[in-house]
């Protein structure tokens, strides 16, 4: 039997296949391509979350182990990296009182970074590496600061980094963070004939307050309060530790 192919032409079988991967096209750059940029921003996320913690250990370096001088050099991806140094306009700061009367307050700084491609804000802040979403309230602590309270001898010791720079900062790329340890400050208030209540407040309206509540209301401390007040009490010696971490560069 002859088959009629009169009806046969390349022309439709080649828009055919044209349209099959046009439609595949499509679907990829409908689907996967934000599935990628999500990826890639996680990523970037990621790598920010343990350079900051290693900036972190290098800080703790300066402070703890007498090293007079780092450098940190890291790939900003994604995002930016801020340095606003103390008294530059960071809201947060935080304040020390024994038995409701202020030993000191302190503004402390920090390194910050957002990301280009997601909402994710990462910062370094009084020895404590925290991250959040823009414009949300709640926040988490990634990396502890060293405060502590010694339950043998009632000791409340309380680390407070400042730091410091000539003007604000912020960069993206490669990054080289340049600091040094400028000076150290040790406050030991007379205490009461007993023991005592330490409080610490920190803005309820800070960016990482939540973090912070989380964290001194925690294991460690145990202390007891909320909206931006808590307090430690059976307290003997409260020893306040301050130190001036100068940004050269970055």
């Amino acid at each position: 039997m002859k088959i009629n192919e009169r009806a046969v032409s390349e022309a439709i079988g080649f828009i055919l296949i044209l349209g099959i991967v046009i439609s595949g096209i499509g679907l990829v750059t409908l689907y996967g391509y934000p599935v990628l940029v999500k990826e890639q921003s996680n990523t970037d996320v990621k790598n920010m979350e343990r350079a900051m913690i290693v900036i972190q250990n290098d800080m703790k370096s300066l402070c703890f182990k007498n090293v007079p001088y780092k450098e940190t050099a890291l790939q900003v991806s994604g995002g930016t990296l801020a340095v606003i140094g103390a008294g530059d306009g960071y809201p947060a700061s935080i304040e020390v009182l024994v038995d409701g009367t202020s030993v000191g307050s302190f503004s402390p700084g920090a390194l910050v970074y957002r990301s280009d491609r997601g909402t994710e804000v990462i910062t370094l802040e009084n020895g404590a590496v925290m991250t959040r979403q823009e414009d949300a309230k709640g926040s988490a602590m990634l990396a502890e600061p060293r405060w502590f309270y010694d339950n043998s001898t009632k000791t409340f010791v309380i680390y407070v980094m400042n730091i410091t720079t000539d003007e604000p900062m912020a960069k993206s790329g490669m990054a080289t963070v340049r600091m040094s340890l400028e000076k150290t400050n040790t406050t030991v208030p007379a205490p009461p004939d007993d023991s005592f209540d330490v409080t610490v407040m920190y803005p309820e309206e800070a960016d990482n307050s939540v973090a912070w509540e989380n964290y001194l209301t925690g294991s460690s401390l145990k202390m007891s309060g909320s909206d931006g007040t808590y307090t430690r009490s059976d307290v003997k010696k409260l020893v306040i530790k301050e130190y001036n971490i100068k940004i050269h560069g970055i």
